[in-house]
């Protein structure tokens, strides 16, 4: 003996699925992607640099990706620097983050003395930070950090 679940009518059976897909659209439109909790326990805050170049005159860029959550809505920065001795960092200008959760591309070029840098591999660490509002002082808090090797082309 059989048994069997399965809508005997053809009808019913769209009409299933009709209603699955709609119960489906409803609910990515009223859950949110990623909650704050969510963020904070998965790490999901994160920050990478993909690429490096130097110009024969010092102009230093770097480019990467990153993607974070902010609800509070403070301002986030993606922060850069570049090993110049053991322990040494150069720091490059913060720029901007936008903060809804999605993947994004960052990229940043700054000058240096020339010949400071050689094409070639160089460790580079980058963060996400958020300026929080405590009394007068924007106080900053690390949201990512990263440090990886990039190889410097030359442009």
């Amino acid at each position: 003996m059989s048994l069997s679940f399965a809508p005997s009518f053809p009808a019913f059976s769209s009409l299933s699925r009709a209603a699955a897909v709609v119960a489906g659209a409803v609910l990515l439109t009223v859950a949110p992607a990623v909650t704050a909790a969510q963020a904070a326990d998965e790490g999901f805050d994160q920050v990478t640099v993909e690429s490096g170049s130097i110009t024969h005159d010092g102009e230093l860029t770097l480019a990467g990706s990153y993607r974070c959550l902010n609800p509070a809505g403070d301002s986030v920065r993606v922060a850069a620097s570049i090993e110049r001795g053991e322990n040494v960092w150069y720091g490059m200008d913060s720029i901007p983050a936008s903060c809804d959760g999605s993947w994004h591309q960052w990229s940043n070029t700054k000058a240096t003395e020339p010949g400071a840098y050689r094409p070639g591999p160089v460790r580079v660490k980058t963060s996400l930070v958020e300026f929080r509002r405590s009394g007068f002082i924007p106080m900053p808090t690390v949201h990512a950090e990263r440090i990886q090797e990039v190889v410097l082309t030359e442009v």
